[in-house]
């Protein structure tokens, strides 16, 4: 047994001497038998970084490399977990923590790092302040007295002020430290000061292009460590989520600020992140024609060289796909086609349509989907007043029997074609890989709308008409 608990010991202090980080942790209540991991924020997720070794009831995880400035969750076995910060400044050999099972900022304790010290002390006061304000807000939802509500109000919002004032004068005292810069990063843009003889219309412009435009200013853009904590990534989500008009040219103008703000900051990994992010975001997005702002970071980032960081056959595979995106993006004009009509003896070109509308519906005779959609389309045409605009359906499959009799049967009465020649490159003009696809044209045959359903062709075709001056706007009760 001796011998075994000397080989152990030497093995520790083997690992220790060629160690970079050794993060000691004291649990009060938790066993060697039991298991204790060390894990990090990175955007809006939590990835496993390490587990403990233990010796006499002290947790130590111990590595070769320094870890990274940010923040890390010290995760117990029934996944209970307290933060902790980690600095590259620091000497993280000394860091050592202190708690107990119920993890209650009151005993938790630091010793070798400030930061941690800092980190704690605000914590404590915070839960003590957020107990408060719960025993305040029962008060004051059982309270029927209006002064006494008001007066409960009151204490209410001095508790987020004397929370927010702590943090604050933390970022201000440590403005070279990483809590500093977090806690700066966490404090709210102050809002502009309006003059009271404004129109409210006009403040309300006003503050809002204030705080888009300054929204990042307490955001050190040089610092690598803000992404290993979830403060980037909320602030990123609510920039975008709360202040991006759903215009893809806009959302691409606000982008390119943004990546260029970073840029220059000076952080890679806030540049990485946010290039990565905004890529997905848009992939994502329900907003109508918002491919248009993914096709730009895919062009602009990823197939110019900047993305660094990715994998060359996955930067070549992206190009690829926004390349076929091109040609269908909102505003541009739509790729020419000119298809046989159910004769095969006359052409009919889309681009000869002279209406100010043309809704072009990509179909199958055997799509399910299909079957459903047309009949829809077929009495929107037959039920408006279609000499502003036309219908030019193509059929995508081969079956020309099957597709003549069905065009004959529902009594399609609009311009319908097919590649019944296979000259015509509309599959890969148009990314047709499903039917239906639904696609409406203004005027100069610009693609207008894009992906929508049948029970949307007619409001956008109204929407069209009103904005070309073709028709009055409706009037609305």
């Amino acid at each position: 047994m001796i011998k075994k608990l000397t080989l152990l010991m030497s093995l520790f202090l083997c690992s220790s001497a060629f160690a970079q980080y050794d993060i000691a942790v004291t649990i009060n209540g938790l066993t060697c038998n039991e298991e204790l991991l060390l894990a990090n924020h990175f955007g809006d997720k939590q990835y496993l970084r390490d587990t403990a070794e233990c010796k006499n009831g002290v947790f130590h995880f111990i590595g070769k490399e320094k870890l990274k400035t940010g923040v890390y969750l010290i995760v117990l076995p029934k996944k209970n977990y307290f933060e902790i910060l980690v600095s590259s400044d620091e000497n993280q050999m000394k860091y050592a923590f202190t708690t107990d099972t119920t993890l209650s900022p009151k005993i938790t304790t630091s010793k070798g790092s400030n930061e941690n010290e800092l980190f704690f002390e605000f914590n404590r006061l915070a839960v003590e302040q957020g107990i408060l304000g719960s025993q305040l807000k029962k008060s004051y939802d059982a309270e029927t007295d209006e002064a006494v509500k008001k007066e409960l109000s009151q204490q209410l919002k001095n508790i987020g002020t004397l929370v927010s004032a702590k943090r604050s004068a933390i970022a201000k005292s440590n403005p070279t430290l990483f809590i500093g810069k977090l806690y700066l990063a966490m404090e709210e843009v102050k809002a502009l000061e309006i003059q009271p003889d404004i129109d409210k219309e006009e403040a309300r412009k006003n503050q809002y292009l204030w705080m888009r435009e300054h929204y990042w200013d307490n955001v050190t853009m040089a610092e690598d460590g803000l992404m290993l904590s979830p403060v980037f990534h909320n602030k990123l989500k609510d920039y975008f989520d709360n202040y991006m008009i759903p215009v893809p040219d806009s959302a691409i103008a606000m982008a390119d600020v943004l990546i260029n703000k970073i840029e220059k900051g000076g952080s890679k990994e806030q540049y990485k992140y946010t290039i990565h992010y905004l890529l997905r975001y848009f992939e994502e997005s329900k907003f109508m024609c918002m491919d248009k702002a993914l096709w730009h970071m895919a062009k602009n980032y990823y197939c110019a060289g900047k993305a660094f960081w990715a994998d060359s056959a996955y930067v070549a595979k992206m190009c690829e796909e926004s390349n076929k995106m091109e040609p269908t993006l909102c505003d541009v004009l739509a790729p020419e086609m000119s298809m046989p009509d159910t004769t095969f003896t006359k052409r009919i070109s889309m681009q000869a349509i002279d209406k100010p509308v043309t809704v072009l519906v990509f179909w199958d005779i055997n799509c399910g989907h299909c079957k459903k959609e047309m009949p829809i389309i077929n009495a929107m045409y037959d039920s408006m007043t279609n000499e502003h605009f036309e219908i030019y359906a193509v059929y995508t499959q081969g079956d020309w029997e099957g597709w003549k009799k069905r065009l004959a049967k529902e009594k399609y009465d609009f311009v319908n074609v097919a590649n019944a020649f296979g000259d015509d490159k509309f599959r890969e003009y148009y990314n047709i890989r499903t039917t239906p696809q639904i696609f409406v044209l203004d005027k100069d045959k610009k693609i207008r709308f894009k992906k929508i359903g049948a029970h949307d062709i007619a409001n956008t075709i109204q929407f069209l008409l009103e904005e070309q001056g073709v028709v009055e706007p409706e009037k609305k009760e």
